[in-house]
Order: C-alpha cells, then structure tokens, then sequence
C-alpha cells in the first residue's frame, strides 16, 4: 500500500529564509544568476505537490474501489461546492444529531486532534516537502477546518524580481488554501506501534472554498486517518496517513 505521511506536531512556522539571507551576502550583480536558478524551482511549487500527493501520479490507478478503495461521489471534496449545496449541507451536518449513521453534528469529540496543527513533512512518489522550504497551517475542528500552504522562498524572491510584474503575479499564485467541513468518524480495530489499540480517526474533508478549485473537482475524496502518538488520544501530536487526500 503506498503511504503519503505528513507528521503532525504543535504549529509551529518557520519564516526565515534561507534565500532571504543567500540574498543579503551577493551583490547586486550576482543577485540575477540565483534568482533566475531559484525561480524555475519556485514556480514549480504547486506542481511538485500534486505529484507528491499522487505519488508521482498513480493514486488513481491504485486507490480504486477494487482494490479496498471505494468511496461516493458525494465524498468529493468539491462535490457541493460544485452542486450548490455547501450552506444547506454543512448546515444539516452541523446541527444533526452527533455521530449518527449518516455522521451528522459536529463528530467525535477529540481534544488532542483540535487545534493548530504545522505539517514537518508531506512526502510521496519520491519527492518530499518540508518545513525548511513552506509554511503549512492546519487548523482542525470537530467540524470546520482551515488548511493553508505557503512556500517560504516566495518572499525573498518577490524582493529580488523588483518590477518583473509578469513573474510576480505567477510566483504569488504558489500558494494553496482551502476550508470546509471535516467529517470525522473513529476507526474500529486501528493499532499503533506494538501492536496496542488505538483511538485512529478517519477523516473526509469537504471544501467550500478552495484556491486552487477552477471549476473541476479534484477526482479523489480529500481524506486520511490520523493516530495519536501516545495511543488513546494524548496530547503529544499525532501522525497523519492520507488514503487519498492531502
């Protein structure tokens, strides 16, 4: 089974760049050769992580319903937002009864798992992403979730193209954000390390707004199971496996 980790700790940012400070020991002439080396990279950003999402882009060849897979089209992290019907349907979710069979109310109560949330690491299909190189914010409720992405060379390079207007727009478009409402459901018979039983949680997302929708919805559910390192939901972190999602 291929795995996309992305380890949850405390938030915790780093904004300071290493290009921010490459940039203040060059000199002026030297400043256009790294920026023209560091922009290329830079404007891949949103490319590299849908490949880290997709595994290089074979999730949909193997999360198949075949394969254990399946899921329903209402599932879709953009399906109401593309029907229309985000308001009523959150609405309803928020305020029906908790932890019926449909998953209505505002889910599991689970201390451990709200907060805010940095993501150290997201890796898959050979690539990886950091800390060291993005900001990523998470912010997790029983109900609503905020998640936002940033990579932290964009500032320093933003400094460095000056009036190059057309490259700036393009490099300001490298970031990602989305929120919604998170569907959370426990897992029945999850364990964590040797073996002991833990409380996992299984979480769907559905997105009501989204930087990066266009109008076509993303054709897998945005959805992972998270574990608690200390096992039964303390209040040291956990670690976040995706089925599909990221």
């Amino acid at each position: 089974r291929m795995q996309m980790p992305s380890k949850l700790t405390p938030l915790s940012l780093r904004l300071a760049s290493p290009l921010a400070m490459r940039a203040e020991s060059l000199s002026t002439a030297r400043v256009h050769d790294f920026v023209q080396e560091d922009l290329s990279a830079a404007l891949d950003w949103s490319a590299k992580q849908g490949r880290i999402l997709t595994g290089g882009g074979v999730a949909e060849s193997l999360y198949t319903a075949a394969r254990g897979y399946a899921f329903e089209q209402a599932q879709l992290p953009h399906h109401h937002l593309e029907a229309g019907s985000t308001h009523d349907t959150f609405r309803a979710w928020r305020w029906g009864p908790p932890r019926d069979a449909s998953g209505g109310g505002g889910g599991p109560a689970l201390p451990w798992l709200t907060g805010g949330w940095s993501r150290p690491l997201f890796a898959g299909g050979g690539e990886e992403s950091s800390d060291a190189s993005e900001a990523c914010v998470n912010l997790v409720t029983p109900s609503l979730f905020v998640d936002i992405r940033i990579p932290i060379a964009r500032n320093a390079l933003l400094d460095a193209l000056g009036e190059r207007e057309e490259e700036r727009l393009r490099l300001l478009a490298r970031q990602h954000g989305f929120a919604g409402y998170a569907r959370l459901a426990e897992v029945q018979g999850a364990f964590g390390p040797g073996g002991a039983a833990v409380a996992a949680v299984a979480c769907t997302r559905h997105h009501a707004v989204d930087w990066n929708f266009l109008g076509a919805g993303r054709p897998r559910p945005n959805r992972w199971t998270v574990t608690p390192l200390g096992g039964n939901g303390g209040d040291n972190g956990g670690e976040n496996r995706g089925d599909n999602g990221g």
